[in-house]
């Protein structure tokens, strides 16, 4: 018999207590480790657009995991600023309490949604509450003090002016394009119409909607420069040009010009020269135009088909987006001499093309299949992997 079937109930509930606060302790010494990789930049330093990527193969966390642990960290831990200044935690004793073993992760939440509409000095009240209850009273606790605090509610506004009929907004902020638009209701409908379709999950996509829609809505832009019956400018199609020092190209160093004047890395050139109607303008040393189009890295109907029978869809690891979600790029970059042949192309999603470009994922083909070896800090061993999920399909 274990030391356990010996023990009284009394000792029983003694040592579980012990092990309960020692596991809150634990959790808070987790989310300090979450909120340094998040000061520190760390997903975008592995190549990652964010650590919910990162955390998805290194932990294998669920992304509704991550998101409520970076949540967390954000509202216990300091952060610095820019200047090196240390911002204490929004939430500084909730932080002492879980920090001690006093609060659960549930907990936290509770008092983090409860602050968010009440002043800094309800925390004091909240947090001795929740010390002393279970998270379900200790939310019905802080409804009840919000009330207190405010017992006439919100001041009435003023109704919103009419809006015009359609408008949007534009503006490049910090490398990031930031839209806004209020249209018609039949413009509307019809951008629902292209985005529902693009935005459905999968069985095993676990983004939420925003990302999902937003994903969505980046993968119309790109049908729409793909399109045959884009508009006429200038006598010619539609078309993004993309102007370069070819030292830069050939280095893959330094950044290149949009037609818009925007500055954009080199790397982020050779992602969007895997697959698009793009057009490179070459200069050398005097700004000389070496070379405008070589379009054949574009991949033609014919060779796109052959491609889509081969992959069946995004060829990156435990992926199930399909082929109409999928952008063809080269594994050999084109500006490198890569060749635009079956051999040489793999589909890939739009999430993860972005992945493979700007982190260490490596894709080489292997037995006329794409295969892809992990970073280290996903699998020390690199072991190569493929999409199992299309090869039964």
């Amino acid at each position: 018999m274990s030391a356990l079937g010996l023990a009284s109930p009394l000792e029983l509930l003694d040592e579980l207590r012990r092990k309960v606060r020692a596991l809150h302790q634990l959790q808070f010494q987790v989310l300090e480790i979450v909120g340094a990789l998040d000061q520190q930049g760390a997903a975008e330093s592995l190549g990652y657009k964010d650590l919910i990527e990162l955390f998805k193969h290194t932990l294998r966390w669920d992304p509704r995991l991550s998101r409520r642990k970076l949540a967390q960290a954000k509202a216990l831990c300091p952060a610095v600023t820019p200047s090196g200044a240390k911002v204490e935690p929004m939430l500084p004793l909730a932080a002492a309490a879980m920090a001690t073993g006093d609060l659960s992760e549930d907990h936290i939440d509770v008092v983090a949604e409860a602050m968010a509409g009440l002043p800094a000095i309800a925390e004091v009240h909240l947090v001795d509450y929740a010390q002393q209850h279970e998270p379900r009273s200790a939310k019905a606790f802080y409804k009840e003090l919000a009330y207190r605090l405010d017992q006439d509610g919100p001041e009435p506004k003023d109704p919103e002016p009419a809006q015009p009929r359609n408008v949007v907004r534009r503006q490049w902020k910090s490398g990031r394009y930031h839209l806004f638009a209020d249209v018609d209701a039949e413009t509307g409908a019809k951008l629902d119409a292209l985005i529902d379709p693009l935005a459905k999950p999968g069985p095993a996509d676990l983004r939420f909607a925003p990302e999902r829609e937003g994903d969505a809505f980046c993968e119309v832009i790109d049908l729409a420069m793909r399109a045959g019956h884009q508009h006429i400018s200038g006598g010619e199609r539609v078309q993004l040009t993309v102007t370069l020092d070819y030292d830069k190209l050939r280095t893959g160093i330094g950044t290149a010009r949009l037609d818009n004047g925007e500055q954009i890395p080199m790397h982020q050139v050779r992602k969007i020269a895997c697959d698009a109607a793009v057009i490179p303008m070459l200069l050398g040393t005097r700004s000389q135009v070496h070379d405008v189009g070589r379009r054949t890295r574009t991949i033609n109907a014919g060779l796109r088909r052959v491609l889509i029978a081969r992959d069946k869809g995004c060829t990156f690891p435990g992926c199930d987006r399909p082929p109409s979600h999928c952008e063809a790029h080269h594994i050999q970059h084109w500006s490198n001499g890569g060749r635009t042949d079956l051999g040489n192309l793999a589909l890939l999603c739009r999430r993860h093309h972005d992945l493979v470009h700007y982190s260490d994922w490596q894709l080489h083909m292997a037995n006329g299949m794409p295969a892809y070896r992990p970073p280290a800090y996903v699998d020390p061993h690199r072991t190569p992997r493929h999409n199992q999920i299309h090869a039964v399909a």
